[in-house]
């Protein structure tokens, strides 16, 4: 299986680099930008990158099935490549380098790889099952900080924010009383790869989607950290909230999240 884990790797490496120069060619360049909601854009770059990334995975594994951000999934085996082709999109129309290529690949519900690729700070995040998490060619560990006045957190704002705005604000009041301090990168995908290399001990978020969260849940797990949702039960990417840690500070976090009530 192990062997599988490479190959299947290596696949999403070729894919990530192929969207990342289609990202990288449209950075710094006039974007035609459409909203799907309220603060949701998206370009013709990230239907380009997603498009070539389902191209290159279905050519190689016809029957596997595909779980997209924008509008190609396809239902198959149960092998599954979790697709979020071009996370950060409103850093990308506004030029801001916190942008990334992320692919998981799920086996029978479980997430065994992932990678994450900014081709803007050329930094590729990696992690199969089992095999250790690395950056570039450098494995990757959590932090070690068990303090949280020695913690620093990040997190997001969903686009779905009606009626939870309270919600969203009430964290950020006890971070700023009891941590030093909290980020918010505009990528979830960021956001985990930076915990999972120690950078925040922490991160938080809720109604993020599957393609978020799936590659960086493989990368956290496998360098030595935890995930939750709120209130301490199993993550799944298909859940409406998550903690992710070192695991040092995660029952510290549950203290100002475990009180707030899931999203519909």
């Amino acid at each position: 299986m192990k062997d599988q884990y490479k190959e299947f790797l290596k696949l999403a490496f070729s894919c990530a680099e192929n969207a990342g120069k289609i990202i990288k060619k449209g950075f710094y360049r006039e974007k035609r930008i459409e909203l799907k909601s309220f603060a949701n854009p998206v370009t013709e770059t990230d239907k380009a990158a997603e498009k070539r990334i389902v191209e290159m995975i279905l050519k190689r594994f016809p029957g596997h099935s595909i779980l997209t951000e924008e509008a190609l999934s396809k239902e198959g085996s149960e092998i599954k490549w979790i697709i979020d082709p071009l996370d950060g999109t409103v850093n990308f129309t506004h030029q801001i380098p916190f942008v990334a290529v992320s692919i998981g690949i799920e086996i029978e519900g479980k997430i065994v790889a992932g990678v994450i690729y900014n081709p803007i700070l050329e930094e590729t995040y990696f992690a199969s099952s089992g095999n250790g998490a690395f950056l570039n060619k450098r494995q990757i560990f959590v932090s070690k900080t068990t303090e949280p006045a020695k913690s620093l957190l990040v997190t997001g704002f969903p686009y779905e924010r009606e009626g939870r705005i309270e919600f969203l604000i009430a964290p950020i009041r006890e971070i700023n009383k009891n941590y030093t301090g909290f980020r918010r990168l505009g990528s979830a995908a960021m956001d985990m790869a930076f915990v999972a290399r120690g950078s925040f001990e922490g991160f938080y978020e809720e109604n993020l989607k599957p393609w978020d969260t799936a590659a960086g849940k493989i990368l956290i797990e496998e360098a030595g950290g935890r995930i939750s949702d709120y209130y301490g039960g199993n993550y799944s990417v298909y859940k409406k909230t998550i903690l992710a840690s070192n695991g040092l500070i995660h029952e510290n976090m549950f203290s100002f999240l475990k009180g707030i009530p899931e999203p519909k």
